[in-house]
């Protein structure tokens, strides 16, 4: 797009801008940043009176970005000036008159400010996006000495590009959702999906009759989990359990009934056969098939034959597979290299699925904290693990798929078992003690704090609710809860007799060892 096309088209819009009534704000930021990419002609010879006529034309569009928003201009004015502007260029002059002297209802001067205003971004945007290619390149050529990491080079490249990469014609894809007050179509349709929610659309429950109250039905679809412990206590169990029971006990409800619903779950740390091998002793558990069960070891893997792997895990695996794909979900398991992977792999992978007909409703990945912070903001400790827990759920909530990842906490919340603290759990809500970052909390939708205690020999699972976005209280007496641990983990209780305690080594709800949660009081 040349200079004077730039001109024309900068000038007609702040024009057809102050035809709209009530304005509150113009395109003048983006004017003054087009005016100032304009470069002058450094001479004028002979009768070519280009620098003059550019001058010239500069200085009306500038003087009409410091005019008041509520400033009119007659048609005939502002050509007048543009006339003299223009010189003996006459068709400059006609280009003016065709964008301005023309009477357009209100509707066809929005859109046509509108369609300038994407034009001129999209210069804008092109005119950075080859900035940034001609430093890259220049870096390389003439200063590749400073390129120590190439990998890492082309990743911080590719960061820079990624907000250009997006067609300024399509669609915004910033804007999740909209609604304009004056239609009632989309006022109505905001309400009943409020209403949904409430009545359990779009929630994923879990396997545990106290987790679904803690969570007020469950997961949900659109919201970013973390599920905060430290080292060794059943963060992997914890959240494949999870997993499982959302697969048991969700219907799958689908925004597009053309796909397939999908549940993934991504592992960076535990291989596959691990996985499935709690798979199967929890729904075999959860069948009445306990004495079927024969416990397997790592080491009693790698001691197995292929021969003897492969059949095994033939076996459990057609078990698992048929159990879990009960009603109705796709499951999609993945053991990733985490060292190879950045935050874009992630997106992509589930674009990729997306594409072949899948709609995703959960991903869980263990762990996100151990990819690498790739082309995520850097600076102060910690913030390049909250960018990447930003990027990573403004990237799923649109898509209403609810990401669940556990993370390590600090030593800071070590340093409190050491203390002796009791009552763990409820002593990190508020405190941000995640390794690696302590502003995680700012990002996510919804926090889950566990903790292995024991008691008379017996192994417990408490586990307290921190922030959650979501509409409405939830009873804080639902806010904590004990899980009692089986030899397979911890059992489903959902359509069973509730397993939950309120207190390590008490009796289940109901039970003469634990008041029951209706029998408390507000002072409990």
């Amino acid at each position: 797009m040349n200079h004077k096309l730039l001109l024309v088209k900068c000038i007609t819009l702040m024009f057809r801008e102050s035809q709209l009534p009530g304005a509150h704000e113009n395109s003048g930021a983006l004017v003054r940043s087009i005016i100032n990419e304009i470069k002058e002609p450094q001479l004028a010879i002979g009768l070519d009176h280009e620098r003059d006529i550019t001058a010239a034309l500069k200085k009306t569009a500038l003087s009409m970005c410091e005019a008041p928003l509520d400033h009119e201009y007659e048609p005939n004015e502002i050509l007048q000036q543009l006339k003299v502007d223009c010189g003996e260029d006459e068709k400059l002059y006609e280009s003016f008159v065709e964008g301005i002297e023309r009477e357009l209802t209100e509707s066809k001067i929005k859109k046509t400010a509108v369609n300038l205003r994407r034009s001129l971004n999209e210069y804008f945007r092109e005119q950075k996006i080859q900035e940034i290619i001609f430093q890259a390149s220049n870096k390389l050529r003439f200063n590749r000495t400073q390129v120590t990491n190439m990998k890492q080079f082309v990743a911080e490249v590719c960061s820079e590009l990624e907000p250009y990469q997006v067609d300024a014609t399509a669609k915004d894809p910033a804007i999740v959702a909209e609604v304009d007050l004056s239609r009632i179509d989309e006022v109505k349709h905001i309400f009943s999906e409020v209403q949904k929610t409430e009545n359990g659309g779009g929630i994923l429950r879990t396997g545990w009759q106290g987790v679904n109250r803690m969570l007020r039905g469950g997961f949900r679809r659109g919201q970013q989990t973390v599920i905060g412990a430290l080292q060794h206590n059943f963060k992997t169990g914890f959240s494949l359990g999870a997993f499982i029971g959302v697969a048991l006990f969700n219907e799958p409800e689908m925004i597009d009934a053309t796909k397939k619903p999908l549940l993934l779950r991504i592992s960076f740390e535990d291989d596959l056969e691990l996985n499935f091998q709690y798979m199967y002793e929890v729904l075999m558990a959860f069948d009445g098939r306990e004495a079927e069960i024969v416990k397997k070891t790592k080491e009693d893997f790698e001691a197995m034959s292929p021969e003897e792997l492969d059949a095994y895990i033939t076996k459990i695996a057609a078990y698992v597979q048929e159990r879990m794909r009960v009603n109705g979900y796709e499951i999609k398991m993945l053991r990733v290299n985490p060292s190879e992977w950045t935050y874009k792999d992630l997106c992509n992978k589930i674009l990729e699925l997306e594409a072949d007909g899948y709609e995703i409703h959960m991903c869980m990945v263990d762990y996100l904290p151990m990819m690498p912070t790739t082309g995520c903001l850097q600076g102060p400790t910690g913030t390049d693990v909250q960018d990447l827990y930003r990027r990573v759920r403004n990237f799923c909530s649109p898509r209403k798929i609810a990401f669940v990842t556990p993370h390590q906490l600090s030593t800071d919340a070590k340093q409190m078992i050491r203390d002796g603290k009791s009552d763990f759990v409820k002593e990190l809500v508020g405190k941000g003690y995640y390794r690696g970052c302590k502003q995680i909390d700012q990002e996510v939708d919804l926090e889950i704090f566990i903790h292995i205690e024991k008691s008379n020999n017996e192994s417990f699972l408490t586990i307290q609710r921190g922030k959650h976005r979501i509409i409405g209280q939830t009873d804080h007496r639902d806010l904590f809860c004990v899980l009692p641990f089986s030899k397979f983990g911890i059992l489903f209780d959902v359509n069973g007799v509730d397993t939950t305690r309120k207190k390590v080594g008490g009796g289940p709800i109901g039970s003469n060892d634990e008041t029951p949660f209706w029998a408390f009081d507000e002072a409990a």
